[in-house]
C-alpha cells in the first residue's frame, strides 16, 4: 500500500512493457525507468475482464507478435476496459497485410493506438509522448468514471426492476448519446416529465438550461410571442427602451426544450413549429437576426403521433422529425411487480414532505394495489398514497386504509374536482373519511381534527340519521357530493 502511494507521488506513470524478447524488453525497461517512469515488464499481453485503477495507465508494445497478439485480443474487451498503446517500432504496412491474411479479425481501429515511437527519437520526445499518453488515459479514465456516476444517479428514479422499466433504462441511455429530438409517449399519469429529465441530465455533465413550454396552451396568436419573445411597454432599468422578454427557444439555447403535451397542439401551432425545426433557425424579434436552433428537442405526448398523422390531426412531417427517436413508456399495469418498490418510494417521498414516519406496507395492502386497475398509472398511485398518508394517522399501509379510497375519481383523475364549490369538495372529504371510519364518528372527527358536534351536524345537513337513530349502524360507503 506504501509503495503504490510512493509510485503515485514520484513516478511520471505507470507503463506495461511488453516484449517476448528478455534483453530488448530489459533494455527499454531500463531507459523509462531512468526518465521517471514506474515499469511494468510482461512476455505477453494480458488482458483483464473489468479495468482495475492497480493496472498501468499506458501499454507499450516492443515487437510484432505483441502488436499481432493486441490486434486479435482487442476486439473480445469492452473499448472502456482498454488502455492507450504505444507502438515501438511502429505497425508496418507488411505486419498489417500478413496479419489480414493469417485471419485476424480484429480490425485496426479497435487497437486504440495512441501514437508510435520511432528508434530515432530521442528520449526527450519520447518522455513527451508517454507523458501525453498518460494524460490522456487518466482525463479518459476520470471522465469514464464520471458519466457512470451520472448515469447512475439519473436512472436512480426509474423506480422498479421489471423487464418493462429496464427497456425503459436502456432507450434513455440510448437518447442520450444521440443528437435527434426524441418523443416520449404513454398513457395519461405516466411520467413522462421524468423521462425527459433523465435524458436532459445524462446528456448535460454540466448544468444547462431545461425549459418546458405546454403546447396545448399555444395558439397561433402566442406561439410566436412564446417560443421567439416580444418586447413589452414597461421601460428597462437602465434605458428608456421597451424591455425585452426573451422566448423559450433562447432560453433553452445549449440545453433542452420540452415541447409538453404535443399531442393536444393545434394544426396552426404545429406549422409555426415545423416552419422554425425544418429550417433549423428563427428570426430573433429582438435585433431581426437568424439565429440557429441550438438546443435539443424532447416532446412528450400521450398518444402516437403517427396515429394522430393518420387521423389527419397532426403534420406528418412534424411527425417524422420529432419523432426521429420515439420512447414508449410502460404502463403500470404491465408492470405490476414493480408496485411494492414504487409504492415504499413514494411513502417515504410523502413522509419526507410532511415530517413524518413512512408507512409501513403491508402484504393485503400490496394485494389490493396489484389487483386494482391503474387507468390513472403512477399519477393515480401518487395521489393515493398522498390522500391515505393525510386522513390516516395510522402506521401501516394496509387494505383497510387503502378500500376507501382506491378507485376513487378524484384520485384517479384530479380535474374531477375542478369546478366543484368548497362545500361540495368539504362534503366530499368528510363523507369518504366517515366510510373509512365504518362510521365511527370519533374516529371520524380525530381524522379531520374537527370537534364531534361539529362532525354531527355536517352528516345531519348531508342527510346521515342522528347518532343513536333509525339506520345509523348501518353500513357507509361513499356518496358522489351533489
Amino acid at each position: 500500500m506504501k509503495q503504490s502511494i510512493i509510485h503515485q507521488v514520484t513516478s511520471r506513470g505507470v507503463i506495461q512493457v511488453v516484449s517476448e524478447d528478455r534483453i530488448r524488453r530489459l533494455e527499454i525497461c531500463t531507459q523509462l525507468s531512468n526518465l521517471g517512469y514506474t515499469v511494468v515488464p510482461l512476455a505477453e499481453m494480458l488482458f483483464s475482464a473489468a479495468r482495475q485503477h492497480t493496472e498501468a495507465e499506458i501499454c507499450l508494445l516492443l515487437d510484432a507478435k505483441a502488436i499481432a497478439e493486441y490486434a486479435f485480443k482487442a476486439d473480445a474487451v469492452p473499448e472502456e476496459h482498454l488502455i492507450p498503446v504505444l507502438f515501438y517500432p511502429p505497425f508496418s504496412q507488411e505486419q498489417a497485410r500478413e496479419h489480414r491474411h493469417s485471419g485476424g479479425t480484429g480490425p485496426l481501429a479497435a487497437m486504440v493506438p495512441f501514437a508510435e515511437l520511432k528508434s530515432e527519437d530521442s528520449l526527450e520526445n519520447i518522455g513527451r509522448l508517454l507523458d501525453s499518453a498518460i494524460k490522456y488515459a487518466r482525463l479518459s479514465r476520470r471522465c469514464s468514471g464520471l458519466v457512470q456516476e451520472l448515469n447512475s444517479r439519473s436512472t436512480r428514479k426509474l423506480i422498479g426492476y421489471s423487464q418493462a422499466i429496464q427497456t425503459l433504462r436502456d432507450r434513455v441511455a440510448d437518447a442520450t448519446h444521440l443528437q435527434t429530438p426524441v418523443v416520449v409517449q404513454g398513457v395519461a399519469g405516466t411520467e413522462l416529465p421524468l423521462v425527459a429529465e433523465l435524458i436532459h441530465d445524462a446528456m448535460f455533465l454540466e448544468k444547462r438550461p431545461f425549459i418546458k413550454v405546454n403546447c396545448s396552451s399555444l395558439t397561433i396568436e402566442n406561439v410566436e410571442r412564446e417560443l421567439l419573445g416580444y418586447f413589452t411597454d414597461e421601460k428597462s432599468s437602465y434605458t428608456d427602451e421597451p424591455k425585452w422578454n426573451p422566448g423559450r427557444l433562447e432560453l433553452a439555447e445549449g440545453g433542452t426544450l420540452v415541447l409538453d403535451q404535443m399531442h393536444l397542439a393545434s394544426l396552426p401551432v404545429q406549422a409555426a413549429i415545423l416552419k422554425i425545426v425544418e429550417r433549423g433557425e428563427y428570426l430573433c424579434p429582438e435585433d431581426s437576426q437568424m439565429k440557429k436552433l441550438n438546443c435539443r428537442l424532447i416532446s412528450l405526448s400521450h398518444a402516437p403521433l403517427s396515429e394522430l398523422v393518420a387521423q389527419n390531426q397532426f403534420k406528418r412531417k412534424l411527425a417524422s422529425i420529432l419523432g426521429e427517436t420515439t420512447i414508449s413508456v410502460p404502463r403500470l399495469n404491465d408492470r405490476k411487480e414493480d408496485l411494492a418498490l414504487l409504492t415504499e418510494f413514494l411513502l417515504s417521498e410523502v413522509a419526507r414532505a410532511e415530517g413524518t414516519v413512512p408507512k409501513l406496507l403491508t402484504l393485503d395492502g400490496l394485494e389490493t394495489l396489484k389487483r386494482h386497475d391503474w387507468t390513472g398509472d403512477v399519477q393515480e398511485l401518487r395521489n393515493l398514497i398522498q390522500h391515505v398518508s393525510r386522513v390516516d394517522n395510522g402506521v401501516r399501509l394496509d387494505a383497510a386504509s387503502l378500500q376507501p379510497w382506491i378507485g376513487s375519481e378524484s384520485i384517479a383523475n384530479p380535474d374531477s374536482m375542478v369546478g366543484m364549490t368548497f362545500r361540495e369538495m368539504e362534503q366530499k372529504l368528510i363523507e369518504s373519511t366517515f366510510a373509512r371510519c365504518g362510521g365511527n364518528r370519533e374516529q371520524t372527527a380525530q381524522m379531520l381534527d374537527i370537534g364531534l358536534r361539529t362532525l354531527s351536524g355536517k352528516l345531519r345537513s348531508y342527510g346521515y340519521p342522528p347518532r343513536g337513530g333509525p339506520d345509523s349502524k348501518r353500513n357507509f360507503t361513499v356518496r358522489r357530493a351533489a
